[in-house]
């Protein structure tokens, strides 16, 4: 009777460990699955990103540019917007507040004061 006992618990010991060799194989397989969506997004967000990079640093370009002319003419705003590629001085300056945290008038407030001390 001992041995049947030894036996049932031994194949029991074995099952459960087979169960859960089984449990592990499938959460290593979704563990898998997991992180290649997780490289697939991160791959797809670096594209993304790489693909902004040469709009955005044409946009800086343009807006240094109108930075000098700001500081160095006496030209309207919108005639600095023009020059420098904007379609209207309301883009121009939204995107010149973004990049300097200034408008395109207090750029030309503080060049007059500069010049005036």
């Amino acid at each position: 009777m001992r041995v049947n006992l030894v036996e049932k618990m031994s194949t029991r010991v074995a099952t459960a460990g087979a169960v859960e060799g089984e449990a592990l194989a499938e959460l290593a397989r979704a563990r898998l699955q997991y992180e290649a969506e997780i490289e697939r997004v991160n791959t797809t967000i670096a594209n993304i990103e790489a693909q902004l990079k040469p709009a955005r640093y044409y946009l800086e370009i343009r807006l240094d540019r109108a930075r000098h002319l700001l500081i160095q003419s006496d030209a309207a705003i919108v005639e600095v917007a023009v020059a420098c590629g904007f379609v209207s001085a309301s883009h121009f300056s939204k995107c010149y507040r973004e990049l300097y945290a200034r408008s395109p008038q207090q750029e030309r407030v503080d060049r007059k004061q500069l010049l005036a001390a």
